[in-house]
């Protein structure tokens, strides 16, 4: 844990998760994600327990000019209207994604993707980054997603968009216990 003065409280180490009493670190090949520690994206525990690296998975493509080229990650998820994204599977569900991953159900064309910087230790938006646009300076001290869908429901996997309107927050990713 660190100290930061801004927000007057503990946060976890970028390395780490909070967990009830404290933060627990994540293992030398994972990363926090979410309020998890997983594999980083485009990799994948081993039968060793160990992250490895998917080939295709998370390779730069381009839908004009650079199709994904591996059968099992041949969707390129471009993430907004460009033509360029990353090497990804079409699903329905999160089951079909790997643990760093959420379907995007709510996308015209689902896909597994990674919500960045959601989970991230802070002590102040500034320090949120990525998909994370708020930090929760009450209780987590870690970034999370506001504005979210409650239609939709675009959140990481395992949260639900929340609506927090009465607080003057608008809506958020949050977790069951929220």
């Amino acid at each position: 844990m660190t100290f930061v003065e801004a927000a007057n409280a503990c946060v976890c180490d970028s390395d780490a998760i909070a967990v009830a009493g404290g933060c627990q670190p994540c293992a030398a090949d994972e990363v926090p994600t979410a309020g998890k520690c997983t594999c980083p994206a485009g990799k994948s525990k081993n039968t060793a327990n160990v992250c490895e690296t998917i080939a295709g998975l998370g390779d730069a493509c381009d839908t004009a000019s650079a199709p994904c080229a591996d059968a099992t990650y041949s969707y390129c998820a471009t993430g907004g209207s460009g033509t360029a994204g990353t090497c990804t599977n079409e699903c329905a569900a999160s089951a079909e994604c790997g643990a760093a991953y959420t379907c995007a159900t709510w996308e015209a064309n689902p896909y597994c993707r990674t919500f960045a910087g959601v989970g991230d230790p802070c002590g102040s938006n500034a320090d949120c980054t990525g998909d994370a646009n708020l930090c929760d300076t009450q209780q987590t001290h870690t970034c999370v997603i506001q504005g979210c869908s409650l239609t939709d429901n675009d959140c990481p996997r395992d949260l639900t968009c929340t609506d927090y309107s009465s607080f003057g927050i608008g809506t958020l990713c949050a977790g069951a216990s929220s």
